[in-house]
């Protein structure tokens, strides 16, 4: 059975784990090693069965976890150049670091793992296409201001789908505690999607294969669960053989996949 287990998804803290046949591939890992332990054990995931970490991009809440989880399980870790470099300064343990490059696939044990650009404010940000031994593709696409066609033919190919839905804009502007030059990174495009972009992003998708589509990274204080679960069940109500789900921060959940 193959399974992609959310551990945790928001500004905080961003860990996703894919399990097939009890191999486990992490997706970022923006926890403490001890959450990211208790999570895996909570989830019915032996932590231990890890067998390397792609990483996304360098920012605190999706690497934080990276260095002692990589050392600890004794994995290697894979990313951009750059990105690899950031994680290199920053570990105090020593780590096996891989280069990835962008639209080159890579086995990864029984994952094929595709690169992919997306539009952060990091250095060299990507989301990935990774195919299981099923031949069916998960693809995370979290953390980019927008959605570029090659992002487009990615999705188009995957049954399940991890794609940001970071904020509502209307609550973003009336955030007193956000400054204009934080509102206006977010809203950039090389920011975070709105929920209407992402809707957008999905009503593209002209092909039969999705089954699954977690809405991730949601800002605990510029979006409102209640509400994208509203706009997603409207959204799908002519779907019905897509399931979709919130990614929460502090809740972990699995989707088998």
């Amino acid at each position: 059975m193959t399974k992609l287990h959310l551990l945790g998804s928001g500004s905080k803290a961003n860990t996703y784990v894919i399990e097939d046949n009890k191999n486990l591939l992490i997706v970022d890992q923006g926890l403490s090693y001890k959450q990211f332990s208790l999570r895996c054990l909570a989830l019915g995931c032996d932590s231990s069965q890890a067998r390397a970490i792609v990483v996304t991009h360098e920012h605190s809440d999706h690497i934080s976890g990276v260095p002692l989880t990589a050392h600890k399980l004794g994995i290697p870790v894979y990313g951009t150049e750059k990105t690899l470099e950031i994680i290199k300064r920053k570990s105090k343990y020593p780590l096996t670091l891989i280069p990835l490059y962008k639209q080159v696939s890579m086995i990864l044990e029984r994952w094929n793992v595709t690169p992919f650009s997306i539009h952060h404010d990091a250095v060299d940000p990507v989301g990935f296409s990774i195919e299981l031994s099923t031949g069916k593709k998960v693809v995370i696409a979290t953390d980019t201001g927008r959605i570029t066609a090659p992002i487009m033919r990615h999705l188009n190919e995957a049954s399940s789908i991890v794609l940001e839905a970071n904020h509502e804009p209307e609550l973003l502007y009336q955030n007193k505690r956000y400054p204009p030059d934080l509102k206006t990174r977010i809203r950039s495009d090389h920011g975070h999607l709105s929920n209407a972009q992402t809707f957008d992003a999905l009503s593209r998708i002209s092909s039969d294969v999705m089954e699954n589509v977690i809405f991730a990274h949601l800002s605990e204080e510029n979006n409102n669960p209640a509400l994208l679960q509203q706009m997603a069940d409207k959204f799908f109500e002519k779907r019905s053989g897509v399931k979709h789900f919130l990614a929460s921060q502090k809740e972990p959940f699995s989707v088998i996949i």
